[in-house]
């Protein structure tokens, strides 16, 4: 169920600010409220180009930096695939 990997940062919001890293995105990867560690694809959202393809850390929290402000989107795989890939659309740095 797709609904049951989420992807949020600590915030519960999808982008994030970081002063030395210029403009981010980051959040945290979690199934059924547990955190799951994983790998997070970030594409830009005009052309499909993978930009970045990261793991997360042991508690799912994931990071970004030195993007442009413009739109992604986010692809994120269970790693033993016993839920769908969540996508999250229009996300744009801050």
């Amino acid at each position: 169920m797709i609904n049951s990997l989420n992807a949020i940062n600590r915030s519960n919001t999808l982008v994030g600010t970081s002063l030395d890293n210029g403009l981010s995105i980051k959040g945290q990867v979690k199934g059924m409220g547990v955190p799951i560690p994983c790998r997070v694809r970030l594409f830009e959202k005009l052309s499909g180009r993978l930009i970045a393809d990261k793991l997360t850390d042991e508690n799912g929290f994931y990071e970004f930096n030195h993007l442009t402000k413009t739109k992604f989107f986010t692809v994120t795989h269970h790693p033993a695939s016993q839920f769908n890939a969540i996508i999250q659309d229009n996300v744009v740095p801050k």
